[in-house]
């Protein structure tokens, strides 16, 4: 132990002498901490505002704009107003797009923004069905900087961030304010309260329709009794020729009553053919309303369909028993014009029942399908009015005619007053056959009233469901969710989650975050300008003798271990008060650096002592590969898989964890994992120590023939 202190002695003694060894001490013990202070001052704070906005940004726009109802739109000078306002990047606005790409090319902007020519057009484009994305062409000199195209790179996202969220907010907030138009009308009333008043005053005249078809019932019995009174009159005719003027005054009358029941059937028939129409009218606005709801991507039920099908056959049996007479008719105008809108009726219900899939059909084939439906529907209304017009004016004619001929051969009889029997005959056959025609149109009236009832029934449980929908909570929560303000809603749609940053282990600056790295590295460093400046041998010293290799090899690793604590406290006390990085554990910090330094001295010590010239050159590698793979500028996940089996064996990973822990905060016991794995590296460099202080044939080798070239040495 005395020879090892007295080894030291020696070496302070002769360096403290030497004025020239002195300067060449303090440059040894201040040139390594200059590395870790300049790179940590130079990494302190690149992306802040006021570095970022040094970096010269090209903008231009060749948006042409659009104009809608007279009223001009070019966003490409709105985003130019944007970045105006904008101070994080020296925003640089040229005249033209080839001012700016030319300047990235020169050097002389980092990126260049150019606004497409379309850009306003584009961006609106959805409004006409054919969609094309607007373009912002970015240009960017990726070999000026490794570092700025990431910069510039955000902006250039933040940008088209801002653009995409100012679209979906107007657009959001123009379909809530359409929304909310179709919940309330402009006086703010529900208008699910205005259509349920709708659905009772429809459900009101219907009930006053059925009354009316009362009516009609009633009129055709007392119509009935007339005729029955007729026949008793007539049965009695025989005897009472000699009052025949009497009894054609009461045939007459007669007859008058029997032209009003001609009327009435006539009018049963056409009124059933008006019904027929308007009923499908009101098909063809509900398939109207399902056209409009497939198109608004509301949900198609099944029974809504089951309930237009079960319509459409009310309609179709109503309409058979309202114009059986019709059909009967052998006017061939009449039987083409009825067949033909059997034949239309037929389509429909086939139409109908191929719109039962409807829920799950795509789009387009929901919109054709709907489509066939009411281009059906439209040929059979037009059918009916045909049928119509043609049985107004060709066979009512007729059947007015009949009566008026039977009137005018009463007014004959009246005149002539000629009781001949077959003349009586004759008119009691033409009276006994207006009783079968006054059933019929009670008949065809009472099928009407039932197929009437059946639709009141299906409107009242219409107004039930939409009782029931008013009452629904999750439909009055979307009503109240519409209501709200768009413009709120519309910016929650735009950013629906916020990030809440919770900072861990924060670091202020940048240059809190690189520092580790920066000190670690000028540690090694300087440890690996000690091995390469200062001898590692020791030569004889007068008046020491027996001094073993062992105390050789510690006696001058004293010297060694001193001059790197002592480059370790300058780069510690430049970082703390020169370079003033925010340290959460001070005290920590300058123990994980000490440590660190003995570490890294007595490692490169111990290889250069070992292996000479070779030990100093495998120092100077070990540098290199932990710079690249130590995890100090990039993570180590990211770095080639080489690094990233290497990166538990470097020394530089552990100097690094013990410094991040002791800068940014304490994690359980990692700082002191760290410290233990730079005591490995103590313990390997000792082995490697051993070595040197027996393996003096293979450095004696190496230097030889190191001094034979001449050149290295």
């Amino acid at each position: 132990m005395k020879n090892i202190f007295r080894i030291f002695m020696h070496d302070a003694k002769r360096l403290y002498t030497n004025v020239v060894a002195v300067v060449v001490i303090m440059g040894l013990a201040v040139i390594p901490s200059l590395y870790a202070w300049f790179n940590t001052l130079s990494n302190w704070d690149p992306y802040s505002e006021s570095a970022t906005s040094n970096i010269s940004v090209a903008v231009a726009s060749d948006d042409l704009g659009i104009s809608i109802d007279d009223a001009k739109l070019n966003i490409g000078d709105k985003i130019i107003a944007n970045l105006k306002e904008n101070k994080a990047i020296h925003w640089v606005f040229t005249d033209t797009s080839e001012d700016a790409i030319n300047g990235v090319y020169s050097g002389e902007y980092y990126a260049a923004l150019v606004v497409n020519e379309r850009f306003s057009e584009d961006m609106i484009s959805f409004l006409g069905g054919d969609i094309n994305n607007p373009v912002i062409h970015y240009y960017e000199n990726e070999k000026k900087n490794a570092i700025a195209p990431k910069i510039t790179g955000k902006v250039k996202t933040s940008i088209q961030t801002e653009v995409d969220k100012a679209f979906v907010s107007t657009l959001a907030k123009i379909l809530l304010e359409v929304s909310e138009y179709a919940i309330s009308d402009n006086q703010g009333t529900n208008l699910t309260n205005t259509a349920l008043n709708k659905l009772y005053d429809l459900d009101g005249d219907i009930t006053t329709c059925i009354t009316i078809i009362d009516s009609y019932v009633s009129l055709i019995d007392s119509a009935g009794a007339v005729m029955d009174a007729a026949k008793e009159v007539t049965g009695e005719l025989d005897a009472l020729k000699e009052t025949g003027k009497s009894m054609a005054d009461a045939a007459q009358a007669t007859t008058n009553v029997a032209e009003n029941t001609v009327d009435t059937v006539s009018d049963i028939a056409t009124q059933t053919m008006n019904q027929t129409e308007g009923k499908l009218s009101l098909l063809y606005d509900e398939m109207n309303e399902l056209y409009n709801s497939i198109n608004l991507n509301t949900n198609i039920t099944d029974k809504q369909i089951d309930s237009i099908i079960t319509a459409l056959e009310a309609i179709k049996n109503a309409y058979d028993l309202g114009i059986k007479n019709v059909r009967d008719t052998t006017n061939p105008t009449i039987s083409s014009d009825a067949a033909k809108v059997d034949a239309d009726m037929d389509k429909i219900s086939s139409d109908l029942n191929s719109l039962k899939p409807l829920p799950s059909m795509t789009l387009e084939d929901a919109r054709n399908a709907i489509d066939a439906t009411r281009a059906d529907i439209d040929a059979c209304r037009n059918g009916i009015k045909t049928l119509s017009r043609n049985y107004t004016y060709s066979v009512k004619p007729q059947l007015r005619q009949s009566v008026n001929s039977v009137e005018n051969s009463l007014l004959e009889v009246k005149n002539l007053l000629n009781y001949s029997s077959d003349s009586i005959n004759d008119l009691a056959n033409i009276l006994h056959s207006y009783p079968d025609m006054m059933k019929l149109g009670k008949g065809n009236l009472l099928s009407t009233r039932a197929e009437v009832v059946k639709m009141q029934t299906g409107l009242r449980d219409l107004i039930k469901d939409m009782e029931d929908l008013e009452n629904n909570e999750q439909y009055q929560l979307l009503a109240k969710i519409i209501e709200t303000d768009p413009e709120i809603i519309a910016d929650f749609i735009v950013e629906p989650v916020s990030l809440d940053k919770q900072p861990i282990f924060p670091m202020q600056t940048n240059g809190d975050a690189t520092a580790p790295f920066y000190i670690v590295l000028s540690i090694w460093f300087g440890a690996l300008i000690l091995v390469a400046i200062m001898k590692t041998k020791v030569k004889p010293i007068v008046g020491l003798m027996n001094v073993k290799p062992y105390q050789e090899f510690f006696g001058r690793y004293v010297l060694f271990f001193l001059m790197g604590q002592l480059q370790t406290i300058i780069t510690y006390a430049g970082c703390m008060f020169y370079v003033q990085i925010n340290c959460e554990h001070p005290v920590l910090l300058y123990i994980g650096c000490a440590f660190t330094s003995f570490s890294f001295t007595f490692l490169l010590y111990s290889l250069t002592y070992a292996f000479g010239s070779v030990g100093e050159a495998i120092c100077v590698v070990l540098m290199v590969i932990q710079v690249a793979g130590s995890g100090g500028t990039f993570p180590v996940e990211v770095l080639p898989g080489f690094f990233q089996v290497l990166y538990k064996y470097m020394p530089f990973a552990y100097g690094l964890s013990a410094f991040r822990e002791a800068i940014g905060g304490l994690y359980k016991y990692d700082f002191l994992w760290a410290l233990l794995g730079l005591l490995v590296y103590v313990m390997v460099s000792f082995l490697i120590g051993l070595i040197g202080m027996r393996g003096k044939k293979f450095e004696a080798f190496i230097e030889r023939k190191l001094e034979e070239q001449d050149v290295i040495g």
